[in-house]
């Protein structure tokens, strides 16, 4: 075939042309060099990462007929036969189509014999984790004590439904999505090599389109040379998408912050009309909002964000979260353009009326009530305040709970001396007589009457605190409802009748809690 789709065309031939994945790399090099090679390898990430690539590469490195070295020949027939698929000793079983143990067992019998023409037999496995239970299972043993010939290299994007077994066999490299910035570069230097015209924005947004995938990347760029004969430009990338640019989403957000509902309905009907891809339109109206908060709470400069004015944090939250749940919901519409359109009415409905420029408002109101606070004279506070405190399990009542409160609920009056109170608390609760709960308490009784008062607690043993009184009042009242129960004729009756007695242990007053 003369001409190639361009993730063929250039699919890199040596680690040095990889993009990305530079531990990998590096890893698999020190490896051939220090000659510590693994019996097996696991490749793991998304698609179009280059795990399919790297096996490739690296059975090149070692079945180079030049020898075993980070930077094969690629000229040799070794290295020419295994970038064509057409090695003898480099076998690639697709595990999706092959799924069979009699499939596995064929594999590994042809294991236990030499190489016909290298140095290793390499087994490389593409979407390992499809093959059965049984075809890992006869894997396992080949994979423990493998021939000193075999290298396995076992490629998945879903590492989690391979067995641990096969797994703690290996040598797992977990290959990263690639960034935009990445693939940006390559796709520029592919286009430059192929003589293709190109817009920066476009390429920017293939770059995200590809979700951190080259091949994604590339699939989608031949789409765009075909349809626009080679010159790559952001309108006709927007056609093929189905998605809008930066600019419309910017003005629906404009308006929508501006609580414009009738230029708000003009920019929906422009979408309508230009057939976009309402998911990828919530997309991207929910990473501008996301902007828009990130710049406002951290500060900096982001260049996507086009909207200046400053905006409540608060309301940036709920917008968000109402184009996320739009989004979730939008399968589940009558209609794509229905779903898209209550999305942004529920997005309306929080903005306030005359929201054109909302937070200064809101700005202007909280320097005005600071004024206000400022020309406010501060009002003195009475630490000299005559208090006499008589009863001090009202007082208790009237503590917020918390340890604090339990300390005073454990504790008697002693004595008052102005604004200095001597209390007494039962040695069993000695352990809360701390500076932290007295501190807590003294800020209670400041709040409850309005001057300073000092605390000094003393331990010894005592019997009437507030809190052994309400004891003694639940004791009571418990024992007049068990006496109430036991004197009860038609329950006396019941018991007679049926032999039964009463659980006195289960009896509970509901008259005090």
């Amino acid at each position: 075939m003369k001409n190639l789709a361009l993730a063929r065309k250039w699919r890199p031939k040596n680690f040095e042309t990889i993009v990305g994945q530079e531990f990998i790399i590096e890893a698999l090099k020190n490896s051939i060099v220090g000659d510590r090679l693994h019996h097996a390898y696991l490749l793991s990430g998304t698609r179009g990462v280059g795990k399919t690539t790297i096996a490739r590469i690296y059975a090149k490195c070692l079945n180079c007929h030049n020898g075993s070295s980070p930077d094969p020949c690629c000229e040799c027939s070794s290295c020419v036969e295994i970038d064509q698929s057409k090695s003898i000793d480099v076998i690639e079983l697709d595990a999706a189509s092959n799924t069979q143990v009699d499939n596995m067992r064929e594999l590994l019998e042809n294991a236990n014999y030499q190489p016909t023409s290298s140095k290793y037999k390499i087994f490389i496995i593409d979407e390992v984790h499809m093959l059965s239970k049984s075809s890992f299972n006869a894997m396992l043993k080949t994979l423990e004590e493998p021939p000193e010939h075999v290298v396995f290299i076992l490629a998945t994007t879903d590492p989690e439904k391979i067995p641990v077994t096969v797994i703690s066999r290996c040598l797992h490299f977990n290959l990263m999505q690639m960034t935009n910035e990445e693939i940006s570069g390559q796709l520029k230097k592919i286009f430059n090599e192929e003589n293709i015209a190109y817009e920066d924005e476009a390429i920017n947004m293939i770059s995200k389109h590809a979700d951190g995938s080259m091949r994604d990347a590339l699939s989608l760029a031949d789409r765009v040379i075909n349809y626009t004969n080679g010159n790559v430009s952001l309108e006709k990338l927007t056609q093929i998408l189905g998605v809008t640019s930066d600019g419309v989403i910017d003005e629906l957000l404009a308006n929508i912050l501006d609580n414009d509902k009738q230029k708000v309905f003009g920019v929906l009907n422009k979408l309508k009309e230009h057939h976009i891809s309402y998911e990828s339109a919530l997309k991207v109206l929910s990473e501008k909002i996301f902007a828009i908060s990130e710049q406002q709470t951290f500060g900096g400069h982001n260049k996507s964000v086009r909207y200046n004015e400053q905006i409540n944090l608060q309301l940036l939250q709920t917008l968000y979260q109402i184009s996320i749940n739009g989004l979730k919901d939008l399968p589940y519409a009558p209609s794509l353009h229905i779903g898209f359109t209550m999305t942004i009415i529920r997005l309306l409905n929080f903005i306030p009326i005359n929201n054109g420029n909302s937070m200064q408002v809101e700005k202007n109101k909280v320097d005005e009530h600071k004024k206000i606070v400022e020309e406010k004279e501060p009002e003195q506070i009475n630490t000299t305040k005559d208090i006499q405190i008589n009863d001090w399990d009202r007082v208790v009542e009237q503590i917020k709970p918390g340890m604090a409160k339990t300390l005073a609920q454990n504790c008697v009056l002693k004595s008052q001396e102005d604004h200095l109170l001597h209390l007494i608390v039962d040695e069993r609760f000695k352990h809360l007589n701390n500076d932290k709960y007295i501190k807590i308490l003294e800020e209670s009784l400041f709040m409850i009457y309005e001057t300073k008062i000092k605390i000094e607690i003393n331990e010894e043993t005592i019997t009437s605190s507030p809190a052994q009184k309400k004891q003694i009042e639940k004791d009571d009242a418990l024992k007049a409802a068990t006496d109430s129960i036991k004197t009860d004729s038609k329950l006396e009756n019941i018991l007679n009748e049926f032999d039964a007695q009463i659980i006195e242990s289960t009896i509970k007053s509901t008259k005090i809690n």
